[in-house]
């Protein structure tokens, strides 16, 4: 046996142990659904053409919906994506756009490099014949709808060779403010300043250009797209009403689900427990309520977006309760990755009773525990368990709105 298989079992076992698994759990257990795995599959075939919305999944707490995400983005690495897994958290709220994109442009990976994405996407546009001039042709398009800022940079690329510009192009690109002076004082030096109109843009314009033009960066330089995966998506339920009506239209515009916010190279998918839409949607009239409140605040586009996201809620795929052979398939599965993890030989574990409430989660955390007990101590443990309800009381620390946030115009 590798010293690297023992790792990389440990790694394993220790976040299966958490109830997080990481890629090593991942690939070890594979894809809690089918039939997702070939609708995703199917949807990063056409993510260039924007044809695909998103979709959402529901389940309940430790039935795998983080297991699932964690596997679409193993399989959207493997397909050579730029991946981006966004946990919504009272830091990363879903009501605030920009906070949303900053955190999927600090947390993009791509396969077999640990430079920052968007880094690495400049550097190879840059080495690509052609490349910069595609995009540059793209950027010039009406249909591109983005500043001349955009364009500005895009031909500096390869043009200019300042280490602070090209550092402050990249966290524009991410989320900071556009690099106007520096901008203009390049422009000028290559004397087409007069090219370029680098008027101010409204930041909430910004953002969603950034959105348009990020993942046609990302095309440009060799990768298949931009896959954005949203995590506990439950969270909104605790928001105030108008953070979670701007929240619902968050994930409408980041899931494409009217046609005119699909945007080519990125697709996205979301996770939600398996109670939100009767808990929240349906128990707050939110359908009615939030998209009325929108409305009167004079964005009846927001609104239509917010309906739309929350019927996407009402008809995501909810995973399936595991059967007798998917616990099965999972124990020996789990049971070879412990005996590696520890060199230890652990015996078949007791599947347990499967009940309504008994998740996947709590069938893996008690096989492992199960083995700890007799590995280390020689004693054959029973597990009594505890079932998470879910809270969707409103939280007032969740519905804080940052200084000089006003929400959509």
């Amino acid at each position: 046996m590798m010293p690297s298989d023992r790792v990389s079992a440990r790694r394993a076992i220790e976040a299966l142990r958490a109830g997080v698994p990481n890629s090593d759990a991942i690939r070890r257990l594979g894809c809690p659904d089918e039939g997702l795995e070939i609708r995703f599959e199917a949807a990063l075939d056409s993510v260039a053409d924007a044809t695909t919305p998103g979709f959402a999944v529901a389940g309940g707490f430790g039935t795998g919906k983080s297991h699932l995400l964690g596997y679409l983005r193993e399989a959207a690495l493997h397909r050579d994506c730029v991946v981006s897994t966004v946990t919504v958290s009272k830091e990363t709220p879903l009501s605030i756009p920009g906070v949303t994109y900053a955190t999927a442009m600090r947390n993009a990976t791509v396969r077999g490099a640990n430079d920052d994405a968007i880094t690495l996407a400049l550097t190879r546009i840059e080495r690509t014949e052609g490349a910069v001039e595609s995009l540059e042709l793209w950027a010039s398009t009406p249909e591109a709808g983005i500043a001349p800022v955009f364009q500005a940079i895009l031909y500096l690329l390869t043009r200019s060779t300042d280490p602070e510009l090209r550092h402050a192009i990249e966290a524009f690109l991410a989320d900071a403010k556009p690099p106007l002076p520096p901008l203009r004082r390049a422009l000028k030096e290559k004397r087409v300043r007069t090219l370029f109109d680098l008027a101010p843009v409204a930041a909430a314009d910004l953002l969603r250009q950034r959105m348009r033009f990020m993942p046609q960066l990302f095309c440009a330089a060799g990768f298949a797209g931009w896959v954005v995966l949203l995590d506990e998506v439950e969270l909104i339920g605790r928001y105030g009403p108008l953070q979670r009506a701007l929240a619902y239209a968050e994930i409408a515009q980041w899931l494409g689900l009217h046609e005119s916010a699909r945007i080519p190279c990125l697709f996205a998918a979301c996770a939600v427990t398996d109670d939100y839409a009767d808990a929240v949607i349906a128990a707050k009239q939110d359908e009615t309520k939030l998209t009325d409140r929108l409305r009167l605040r004079g964005t009846p586009q927001l609104a239509d977006h917010a309906l739309l996201a929350m019927r996407a809620i009402q008809a995501a795929t909810h995973l399936r309760a595991p059967d007798d052979a998917d616990l099965r398939r999972h124990e020996a599965a789990i049971r070879d990755c412990y005996s590696t993890a520890y060199g230890w030989p652990a015996p078949p574990a007791e599947i347990g009773d499967r009940q309504a409430n008994r998740t996947m989660r709590h069938h893996i955390r008690g096989w492992i525990t199960q083995w700890d007990m007799l590995r280390v101590a020689g004693i054959r443990a029973t597990v009594i368990e505890t079932v998470t309800l879910s809270d969707y009381t409103e939280d007032d620390r969740l519905t804080e709105t940052p200084d000089g946030f006003d929400g959509p115009e």
